[in-house]
């Protein structure tokens, strides 16, 4: 899996290298960002500073970390949606699929 860690993104941004961001839901509901740089091939992941990858619990507050933490740089945004997600806590059994 490639990666990259939030600072370096925000460099990247600066610099015109992102060639698009992908915004993927994840099957528990969360949203991650994975990265086309112009130079390099493959996605990206975006990652915490402890290597795990960054997620958000909803779209408002991803909006929101994309234009405060990238200087108002705003390209092509990409959006998948999860088929299923898996919504309840995950140790009461309990799930519900949507």
């Amino acid at each position: 899996m490639n990666t990259i860690t939030e600072s370096e993104l925000i460099d990247f941004m600066k610099n015109d290298a992102v060639k698009q961001l992908n915004v993927t839901q994840t099957q528990n509901g969360k949203y991650r960002i994975d990265v086309k740089l112009n130079w390099k091939m493959g996605n990206w992941h975006l990652v915490t500073s402890r290597g795990k990858v960054r997620a958000w619990v909803s779209l408002d507050r991803l909006q929101k970390h994309i234009r405060e933490k990238y200087d108002g740089k705003i390209l092509k945004i990409n959006l998948t949606l999860s088929k299923t997600v898996l919504l309840g806590d995950e140790n009461d059994g309990d799930d519900t699929i949507f």
